[in-house]
């Protein structure tokens, strides 16, 4: 059979098969799009975007808040050929000016013909003269599109990236790696018309946009989509949504399954039914032992299987996915020494619960067609167990990063991609210990950011999930460790305990000093558009002295950095 060789040809061929199409929820409305309104939806935008000056090429700035509307701008590009590029709504209180500022850059740095903003922004996201914005809602007409002149090599999406560990780079995928890797998870997950799919993950992330988009239309999936702000206002819709559609694939990242596990302990939970999943994906960021354990445990009450948590690895860079399990099968973990890792670069196997143990998840092996190695930091590959940076080779890597050739050079090095992750293989399966710029150095120890912020959130008073780690270099030319992290305590005195609190245990149980921890309000750290923990911006804001501290507890650092 032939394969498609654009990501709407394989879109419209996996339509063709699915049951039931697209549901999306919105606030106060369902929509409802059975699989010949789907093509149909697409080809209506394609012709309302061509109306609009927009040619096959072009590319087309999408504000992507999950609205119909928004998901027949993406399938209109697609089915006329040009090209989305996927812009974040903000999630947290910003001021307006500089959202608009960093879109406007956005769009400007691949010259967008144009911006498709929800009709209840419209007003909010004027991106001047040149870049006009127009309501999505008002984009449609009636027409008929003949088949996109695109091939495989053609550029299909320009998918910014999240700013975690850096300013946002915009990833170049062409329709060939996106359909290679959407067939590759297809293939390793078994999907297909007899599954459901349920996401609330946003459209201008690649898991949501990739994952959770264009593979279940490419699956013939049926497919029911939410936004991530009904998410965050009620993780009990998520479990409900699930439960009434019978869904069989879902995912998220590790901080939804803590929420949904929290939402299970509720009194509205009485009546859900989970018998039907059988794949939840977590993945994202890196994936919580404790979490998954939480989650299987409260899910096994309704009706879930032990199975169905199902841990990933992927990235932008390559298209979405690089590694997964074998489906139907438990979780794996690893228990490994800290120490080793540390200090010799080698994951030792030893007992849960030693002292200096550390758990790690396993990822499962590379998806058909993706070769992952360990590059050691001298070039060499690493062997079993010897932890080194994780690239990846395959058919679905990026083009590279729009109009910056030395950032794609950096990362596309001799055929393979070097995506700054640090990891090792074990019986050819994939386990991450953290990221080479968020690796601190102390002591000649190699501490990671988040083996430090995981021991910070088990204290109470700190917010689960939104401490951050990081390292500063002194005067001396000394790093040191510190910690910001959230609380909701509004007590000075309170919160310095904390704070104290937070650094014995880190020294307790990682073995290093803590120079300053620094408590801030709930909600001040700064996160990308998908909610990964922005280090560098809080480093900079730490150095700045801007941030806004509760209480403190060890002396600040002045290097000079600050």
């Amino acid at each position: 059979m032939r394969r498609p060789k654009d990501v709407w040809e394989g879109i419209e061929k996996g339509v063709s098969e699915s049951r039931r199409g697209l549901t999306i929820y919105e606030e106060h409305n369902v929509h409802h799009y059975y699989p010949h309104e789907i093509i149909r939806l697409a080809t209506r935008y394609a012709e309302g975007l061509r109306g609009l000056g927009v040619r096959p090429g072009d590319r087309v700035g999408i504000i992507a808040q999950t609205t119909p509307s928004v998901a027949g701008v993406f399938l209109g590009c697609w089915a006329l050929g040009a090209v989305p590029v996927p812009l974040p709504l903000p999630m947290r209180a910003v001021d307006p000016q500089a959202f608009l500022d960093q879109s406007r850059k956005r769009l400007e740095k691949v010259e967008a013909r144009l911006v498709a903003v929800p009709g209840e922004w419209l007003s909010l996201a004027d991106m001047g003269e040149d870049i006009p914005s127009v309501a999505a809602e008002e984009i449609p007409r009636d027409g008929h599109l003949d088949s996109p002149p695109t091939g495989p090599e053609d550029v299909a999406l320009v998918q910014f990236t999240s700013g975690s560990t850096s300013e946002p780079r915009g990833v170049v995928l062409a329709h060939g790696a996106i359909m290679a890797n959407s067939r590759a998870i297809v293939k390793r997950l078994k999907a297909g018309p007899k599954d459901t799919v349920v996401s609330w993950m946003p459209l201008y992330h690649d898991m949501g946009l990739i994952g959770f988009f264009v593979t279940a239309l490419y699956a013939g999936c049926t497919l029911v989509l939410f936004s991530p702000q009904k998410f965050v206002s009620d993780p009990g819709f998520w479990l409900w949504t699930m439960s009434e559609h019978r869904a069989t694939i879902t995912g998220g990242p590790n901080f939804s399954y803590a929420l949904a596990a929290k939402a299970m302990e509720t009194p509205r939970a009485e009546g859900l039914d989970l018998s039907s999943l059988r794949l939840a994906l977590n993945g994202a960021e890196p994936v919580d032992p404790v979490a998954l354990r939480d989650f299987t445990r409260k899910g096994a009450e309704f009706g879930m299987r032990p199975e169905v948590p199902y841990p990933v690895y992927g990235l932008a860079e390559a298209t979405l996915a690089v590694t997964f399990p074998k489906p139907g099968e438990l979780f794996k973990l690893d228990h490994v020494s800290r120490e080793a890792i540390e200090l010799e670069g080698f994951a030792r196997p030893c007992r849960e619960g030693d002292d200096g143990s550390r758990t790690l998840v396993c990822l499962g092996t590379p998806l058909d067609g993706l070769e992952v190695a360990i590059f050691k930091e001298d070039g060499t590959w690493g062997k079993e167990r010897e932890v080194g940076e994780v690239c990846v080779k395959g058919p679905s890597l990026m083009s590279g990063y729009w109009g910056d050739p030395a950032s794609t050079a950096e990362a596309l090095r001799g055929g393979w991609l070097h995506t700054g992750d640090l990891g090792y293989l074990a019986k050819g399966e994939l386990y991450l210990v953290g990221r080479i710029k968020d690796m601190v150095i102390v002591g000649g120890r190699n501490l990671f950011a988040e083996d430090v912020e995981r021991c910070a959130e088990d204290v109470d008073g700190v917010r689960k999930g939104n401490a951050v780690a990081f390292g500063i270099t002194t005067r001396r030319g000394k790093e040191r460790l510190v910690l910001v992290g959230e609380t909701r305590l509004t007590c000075k005195e309170k919160a310095k305990q904390v704070a104290e609190a937070v650094a014995k245990a880190v020294r307790e149980k990682i073995g290093v000093p803590v120079r300053e921890v620094v408590l801030v309000p709930a909600g001040s750290l700064p996160k990308t558009s998908s909610g990964k923990k922005r280090r560098f911006l809080c480093k900079h804001l730490y150095l700045s002295e801007q941030l806004e501290a509760v209480a403190r507890s060890g002396a600040p650092v002045s290097g000079p950095e600050a």
